[in-house]
């Protein structure tokens, strides 16, 4: 397929954005690619709102400038549009992302004539039931994580799988991640890498109290129910880093996976492992070289 058009999603807060936006303007206007500009928003305590708030427009690519956290908003963005977002990466890790921001010249005209592959993602659907108020409902590619937030204690949290009682941790929260966001805070609090193939989710808790409480890796077709007990004090829930309300020991999250999955495009060449080797610094083992 030909691009004709593009949507291009641009941080203008990273420190190669305006060089990167001039480049990419004069590859598409040499091949006559029609063109749709939209600033990255930028982080602030009402973002998840804001972000919900993009209408809906066509396209054959969207393409978004920054770092793994530009293309997660511009999943939010653009939810439920079908339309494959490749990420341009001139911000820090670049997990999610596909071309660094030095080769676009080299690597843009392929991915115009369609050179590029579609992996689609795993998503999340959250539901927050709270006593005698309004019940929310989120949205996450990475993760959703409930966390103590401003409260200075440790929460008890009661989680299951389904109906069925899993634990009850004290921590300061617990990160429920997609396959994608297998690589973002779940590895940071010391939960496993999973490839984005896999049908799964992963429970992992942060600085648990009990040290035997782990990670669990389980079917992306089971829903997690998890709630704060009562005298735990207040929490905050979040989806990919973004604040989206606050819970009491009265109100129960529910997180499954999401009915539609996230297009994201790859060059051909580039492959999960290879990421991995390359953004985790795996050199190998030199034990006889």
């Amino acid at each position: 397929m030909k691009i004709s058009k593009v949507i291009i999603v641009i941080n203008e807060g990273k420190q190669h954005a305006k060089k990167t936006a001039q480049t990419l303007k004069q590859v598409l206007d040499r091949c006559k690619v029609r063109q749709e500009w939209i600033d990255a928003i930028s982080p602030g305590p009402n973002i998840y709102k804001s972000i919900h708030t993009t209408p809906a427009r066509s396209a054959d690519l969207i393409i978004a400038c920054g770092g793994d956290g530009t293309l997660l908003q511009t999943a939010h963005r653009f939810k439920g549009s079908g339309i494959p977002i490749l990420g341009i990466n001139i911000g820090y890790l670049g997990f999610i992302t596909s071309v660094e921001g030095r080769h676009i010249k080299k690597e843009l005209h392929r991915i115009l004539d369609g050179e590029f592959v579609v992996s689609e993602r795993t998503a999340l659907d959250l539901t927050i039931h709270n006593h005698k108020v309004k019940t929310v409902t989120g949205w996450a590619l990475n993760d959703a994580v409930i966390t103590r937030g401003a409260n200075p204690h440790l929460i008890n949290l009661r989680a299951k799988i389904g109906k069925r009682p899993l634990t009850h941790y004290r921590c300061d929260g617990v990160i429920v991640a997609t396959p994608t966001g297998s690589t973002a805070y779940s590895l940071a609090a010391g939960g496993p890498i999973i490839s984005p193939e896999c049908n799964v989710l992963v429970i992992t808790p942060i600085c648990a109290q009990t040290l035997t409480n782990r990670s669990v890796i389980l079917n992306s077709t089971e829903s997690i129910e998890m709630s704060l007990a009562m005298g735990s004090g207040s929490g905050l829930v979040q989806v990919d880093g973004m604040d989206l309300t606050h819970v009491t020991p009265e109100s129960t999250l529910v997180v499954r996976t999401a009915g539609d999955r996230v297009p994201i495009a790859f060059l051909p060449e580039i492959n999960f492992y290879g990421i991995l080797g390359q953004k985790l610094k795996w050199t190998g083992d030199l034990v006889g070289k």
